[in-house]
């Protein structure tokens, strides 16, 4: 049996007493959700995060931007694996816009942060169409951001929601 000093015991319980709330493992982010703006998605360091408009279905028209606009779809139906996306961007004219840069960030918004992908290029088809693969991890709600960027400015920011 250990026996302890009454000596001891007084400056430990005032020591508690003046640190009440003192967490434990301070320095670490783990199991926090980041406030708007403060991590690699943030809007360029304007302290809010970018603004996604949610795009139609699939295989329809999404305006872009003087009165260009895209069609997008998969090359199946969504489900657990690799999916791809494909994006066929076209001038107000309807021909085939091939000097686009196409950026691509899926994960599952009721998870935010477990499975996003952060911004990803879209590869450049020979065909003329912007492919992304796109890993489903889980079944549940996923999310597709796309931003789309010319000159080196971004001209459009779409969201499309699924299920699988």
């Amino acid at each position: 049996m250990i026996r302890v000093k009454k000596p001891l015991i007084i400056p430990l319980i005032l020591l508690t007493l003046a640190f009440p709330c003192l967490p434990l493992h301070a320095g670490s982010h783990e199991g926090h959700q980041m406030k708007a703006g403060a991590g690699a998605a943030g809007g360029a360091g304007t302290g809010q995060a970018p603004a996604f408009a949610a795009m139609p279905g699939t295989g329809k028209k999404v305006p872009i931007g003087n009165g260009a606009y895209l069609i997008y779809g998969f090359d199946k139906k969504p489900k657990m694996g690799t999916i791809i996306m494909k994006v066929e961007a076209y001038t107000p004219d309807g021909k085939r816009d091939t000097s686009l840069e196409v950026l691509g960030d899926s994960g599952m918004p009721s998870m935010r942060g477990a499975h996003e992908t952060g911004d990803q290029p879209f590869k450049l088809s020979r065909k003329g169409e912007y492919l992304l693969p796109v890993n489903i991890v889980m079944p549940g709600d996923w999310e597709i951001r796309l931003t789309i960027k010319k000159g080196g400015k971004v001209i459009f920011r779409g969201s499309h929601k699924f299920e699988v």
